[in-house]
This record gives C-alpha cells, sequence and structure tokens, in this order.
C-alpha cells in the first residue's frame, strides 16, 4: 500500500494532542501519516488564529516538504474576523441565510485555498493543501457518544443530552461564546482540562464513531486517504 505524508498545522496543545495520539495511529493503518505542528510554534498557546500567520506556517511545510502534503485543524470559533471567508459567511447570514455547519466551513476551506494558490503559486496548494476548519471547534467531537463524553467530563448523560436535542448533531452546536462546546461542558464542569480529557474521551468513542456523527470531520479524513489512494494510482 502506498503512504503519504501530512503535516497538520494545528491551533493548539488540544489538537496536537488528538492528531498525534489519537488521529495518526489510526490513519497510519489507510497510509496517511500524519504529524501536527503548532501554528507559530512551540511557544502558542491556541486562540485568536489569524490567517496571516497561518498561511506562512502552511507555505513553510509546503516548500520544505515538497513530497508532502499540508493540511489544519483550526476551530472555526477561533478564526480571525479577517480570515478568508469569513466576511462571505458573516454576510449570508446577516441576508437571512442559514447555513449548515458544512456549508459555512466549505465557504472558509475554499476561500482558504484560493487564497494559498494566490499568494504562494509556487507550492502548489491546489494539489497539495487541504484545508480542514473544525466546526465549530474541537470539543464538539466529544459529544459524538453522550454517554462516553458524560462519564469522562462527569457531567450527567440527562445534560448532554440536552444539548444535543437543540442541536441535532455535534458540528451544529453552536460558535456563539455562551453556547461553543467547549463553554457549555465547562459551564457543567469547570474541572474539565482541554488537552488530557479531551484526549480521553476521543480514545473512548473511537474515531470511526467520531467520523459517523461528525459529517465534516469524515469529509475531512475522506479528503486524506484519498491521496493515498491517488498516489496508490500513479
Amino acid at each position: 500500500m502506498s503512504s503519504v505524508s501530512v503535516y497538520v498545522v494545528v491551533e493548539g496543545p488540544t489538537e496536537r494532542t488528538f492528531v498525534r495520539d489519537v488521529l495518526a495511529p489510526a490513519m497510519s493503518c489507510q497510509g496517511v501519516h500524519l504529524y501536527p505542528a503548532l501554528i507559530g510554534g512551540s511557544g502558542h498557546k491556541g486562540g485568536n488564529i489569524r490567517f496571516d500567520r497561518a498561511k506562512i506556517d502552511i507555505r513553510n511545510f509546503l516548500r520544505q516538504q515538497r513530497d508532502a502534503y499540508t493540511s489544519t485543524m483550526f476551530d472555526y470559533f477561533r478564526l480571525d474576523t479577517d480570515w478568508p471567508g469569513r466576511t462571505d459567511v458573516r454576510r449570508r447570514v446577516k441576508s437571512g441565510a442559514t447555513l449548515r455547519a458544512r456549508e459555512k466551513a466549505a465557504i472558509l476551506e475554499t476561500a482558504m485555498q484560493e487564497a494559498l494558490e494566490k499568494a504562494y503559486p509556487d507550492v502548489d496548494a491546489r494539489r497539495r493543501f487541504v484545508p480542514y476548519i473544525e466546526m465549530h471547534e474541537f470539543e464538539a467531537l466529544l459529544f459524538s457518544d453522550a454517554r462516553v463524553l458524560a462519564e469522562k467530563a462527569e457531567i450527567a448523560v440527562s445534560q448532554i443530552d440536552r444539548i444535543l436535542d437543540e442541536c441535532a448533531e455535534p458540528e451544529e452546536i453552536d460558535d456563539d461564546p455562551q453556547k461553543a462546546p467547549s463553554r457549555q461542558i465547562m459551564a457543567l464542569n469547570n474541572s474539565y482540562r482541554k488537552v488530557a480529557t479531551g484526549k480521553a474521551i476521543t480514545e473512548a468513542i473511537g474515531i470511526p464513531t467520531l467520523r459517523r456523527k461528525c459529517a465534516h470531520f469524515d469529509e475531512w479524513l475522506r479528503k486524506l486517504e484519498g491521496l493515498a489512494a491517488r498516489t496508490n494510482t500513479k
């Protein structure tokens, strides 16, 4: 089986730990080897994700690793207001459009791709860059199994079910500052620790369930798997 290497520029330690310890082992079985790297380097704490900083890291990986691919894992909730596509999303919502999580993500990811292609025509971003925006943040994945989340986060499962009843599916949990997935978890148990608990919960849920319950997350992984399949046919 052919394999590919993918450098994933991530928002913070939570995503880095998830990619390294949970997602990478699962994807390696499909010939996709993931290597997470913090945006802005090891000192970055997460939050306030600016595209002018992100695109430099993405460019560097594309230039330095010519036989590899680059992807991202950033929270929609944390993106700077000047991020490519954000203005378009805000305009559509303001005009009365109801956008699903996957539709918002598609707008931003397409705009990211176009911005990279325009800024750095020498790195073949159209073929080698696979943008991914988490909807609406990493903690949405944890709602893929209410029982596991309730047990690991020490929250009543009925409270998790109530949140899911309002949103129908994990990736639709809102990006409102008070309704973001992590804020809702911490409101129910303020001892929740993003990195350690997030890893434990996603490990217990398992990648197959995360993919089944989170359609946009699954789309991203399908694209990455497609890179290996494409390499295999050359």
